[in-house]
């Protein structure tokens, strides 16, 4: 997981808490923002495979694996 993913879910999740109880209502945009940071948690691809999918099609380089 990247620092952007890792700081955005954190940073949700303190909104979240500071709102207690009604953290997770729709009402308050902190349960909708909280949902979009919580897939780059659970997704099953990490910043590395990111950056050599990058490098790969990208920038034309060769396979690093």
């Amino acid at each position: 997981m990247g620092r952007g993913a890792r700081a955005a879910f954190d940073t949700c999740t303190r909104a979240v808490m500071t709102f207690d109880g009604m953290g997770d209502s729709t009402e308050y945009q902190a349960e909708r923002l909280f949902r979009e940071p919580i897939l780059l948690r659970i997704a099953p691809i990490t910043e590395q495979l990111i950056l050599s999918f990058l490098a790969e099609k990208v920038l034309d380089l060769p396979k690093s694996h």
